[in-house]
């Protein structure tokens, strides 16, 4: 959610009307929690590599490119999903994760 929030900061320094808006919706096996920017969005080429590590849209120096990857990573451990909504006007991402988590069985 840091990494969201910290990417979603970084869109909108461009822009001239600057909001972040965070969702919580409850449904009924998880929680999806959802971060949107007024940021000039995501072109298509972008919309297809945003998830691979060391693909970044910041100049150089200012990002690794392994915020996005990483982030989708410990989501996914825990049985959860990050992604990027592309119907909506803005940039849009959304973290869906299960109510319960299940124990492994050893």
């Amino acid at each position: 959610l840091l990494n969201l929030l910290n990417n979603a900061r970084d869109a909108v320094m461009g822009v001239a009307e600057k909001w972040i808006r965070i969702q919580v919706r409850e449904l009924d096996d998880s929680i999806q929690i959802s971060v949107t920017d007024s940021g000039k969005g995501l072109d298509p080429d972008q919309r297809s590599k945003i998830f691979v590590p060391f693909f970044t849209t910041k100049p150089v120096g200012s990002g690794t490119g392994l915020g996005l990857s990483v982030s989708k990573g410990i989501i996914e451990t825990h049985g959860g999903s990050l992604t990027l909504n592309e119907t909506g006007p803005n940039t849009s991402f959304e973290i869906r994760l299960p109510k319960c988590l299940q124990t492994p069985v050893i």
